[in-house]
């Protein structure tokens, strides 16, 4: 066909159906995919019929028309057919309009007979919650779902959505789950969303729980905490414990927690690392990122470890030397602020005597020095008791101890150097009756001897209690004369033998 021969067609097919007509057409085409997307729930097929139908009508009258009208109906038809192919890939059961009209979904169920879907799964829930570009279900049914569509809500800052959707997941629940509470006591902070939410029933149980995490005073949120039931029971208990953590920490932040408040918040933190019971407190959560964000906070208490593991230490201070009526002093370190340190006498606790300038207090053993068993304690600055300490105090153990790292600090033979007195006779070690506590024997030889010999010089525990030892000679019997070197090896009073020392003679 020739150009001109075509020009020449145009009018004829522009005559063939006016513009009303073709108007005409679409609504009736209009009305027909209408009708079939209301009917999809009994027809299937519908859907499919009206996509491969518009597609190809479209696809002809786009080919073979020029007109304005049959253009238009063309392009009309292929979008209706574009929407039935969303409709398909969407794969809902109800349509395009049922899908997302939830009185059209309730229209259908009621005219057509038809069952409503079922509702989501948790597991498919918690999936869509954590895949990127999530939607809130048009027609949720059940708690669940109006869970889903709550936290969705919350994230883009729909308060009061979310507190509707909230409020009738609540409803619904025999028990909320722990992220619905938390969501809840989220969303009671904001006006928007304070009155949908003022009259939602929960349990006996949960309402107490919020109602104490909600006080504003830490101490009155703590001492409500702790009057809970039981704050480890039920699927809400891991949040009782963190509630109760963070308000310990919260009335302690002047000063820093206590030992004893320091170890009740370890204990929470413990529970949140116990992963068996971690994982079976997530799993009531619809979103378990919230439980996670849960415990890292929980987790980052964890310095409340070190703290709660301080304990009181008794550090022992030997008089000095040449004064055996001094007495030993018991020197109490306290790992934090303290009311008062006790002893206990029988049955009763005694505070501890206090002489007037004692920087830390102390307990004065005079002599004789007897063993005995101690038991002390302290009272924290919120007069609660530590854990008692038995101090086993062994007055010979002490000196004998104390004797020995004064002379391996100074050296054993630091001051002494051999030297001949008389043919055949070195002049004689003497030991400090200071340090012979600290000493159970000597050893020496010579260079030109190969077996040592031993010289006792230790101190009796019944002399040792009494006072101070005096001071010894250690003799060295007829070495040879032609020795050049003496090597003097010391053994300590706990049994140790140290390093050998040689010395030259002079």
């Amino acid at each position: 066909m020739t150009a001109g021969a075509a020009q020449a067609d145009r009018p004829a097919l522009r005559g063939r159906l006016p513009g009303w007509g073709w108007a005409l057409v679409l609504l009736a085409l209009a009305g027909l995919g209408v009708a079939a997307d209301l009917a999809q729930p009994v027809l299937p097929a519908a859907g499919l019929l009206a996509l491969g139908s518009a597609l190809a009508l479209g696809l002809s009258l786009l080919a073979g028309a020029a007109g304005l009208w049959p253009r238009l109906v063309a392009a009309a038809l292929l979008g209706f057919a574009g929407l039935a192919l969303a409709q398909q890939l969407a794969g809902g059961p109800r349509g395009l309009l049922g899908r997302h009209m939830p009185a059209l979904a309730a229209w259908q169920d009621e005219l057509l007979q038809t069952e409503p879907p079922p509702p989501w799964e948790a597991d498919r829930l918690r999936a869509a919650l954590a895949a990127p570009g999530a939607q809130p279900r048009p027609a949720p049914a059940s708690a669940d779902e109006f869970l889903f569509n709550a936290l969705l809500l919350d994230a883009r800052g729909d308060r009061a959505g979310a507190a509707a959707a909230l409020a009738e997941s609540l409803r619904r629940a025999p028990r909320p789950r722990p992220d619905a509470l938390l969501l809840l006591e989220a969303l009671r902070g904001w006006p928007q969303s304070r009155g949908l939410l003022a009259e939602v029933p929960l349990p006996p149980e949960a309402a107490a729980l919020l109602e104490a995490r909600a006080m504003a005073d830490p101490q009155a949120r703590v001492a409500a905490l702790e009057a809970l039931p039981d704050e480890q029971a039920g699927p809400e208990g891991l949040l009782g414990l963190a509630a109760l953590a963070q308000a310990r920490i919260a009335a302690a932040l002047l000063e820093g927690p206590t030992i004893a408040t320091a170890a009740r918040i370890a204990a929470a933190v413990e529970a949140f690392a116990d992963e068996a019971r971690f994982a079976a407190f997530a799993a009531g959560f619809l979103d378990p990122s919230r439980a996670l964000r849960l415990r890292e906070g929980i987790e980052a208490l964890g310095w409340t470890r070190e703290v709660a593991a301080r304990r009181l230490a008794v550090t022992p201070l030997v008089p000095p030397a040449g004064q055996p009526g001094l007495p030993m002093l018991l020197r109490l370190d306290l790992p934090e602020a303290a009311q008062a340190v006790q002893i206990r006498q029988g049955e009763a606790w005694l505070p501890l005597p206090q002489e007037p300038l004692d920087a830390q207090p102390m307990l004065r053993m005079p002599r004789p020095f007897q063993p005995q068993g101690l038991e002390l304690r302290y009272l924290d600055r919120e007069g609660r008791p530590s854990e008692p300490l038995a101090y086993a105090f062994d007055p010979v153990a002490i000196l004998r101890r104390q004797a020995q790292r004064a002379l391996q600090r100074q050296g054993p033979f630091a001051l002494y150097q051999p030297g001949w007195t008389a043919p055949g006779q070195l002049n004689p070690l003497p030991i400090a009756g200071a340090f012979r506590a600290g000493l159970e024997a000597v050893e020496w030889r010579t260079d030109e001897e190969a077996t040592p010999r031993l010289v006792p010089v230790g101190v009796p525990d019944a002399a040792l209690l009494e006072g101070d030892p005096p001071r010894i000679l250690v003799e060295f019997a007829t070495p040879p004369e032609t020795a050049r070197l003496l090597v003097l090896t010391p053994i300590y009073a706990d049994g140790e033998v140290g390093e050998p020392v040689p010395l030259p003679i002079r």
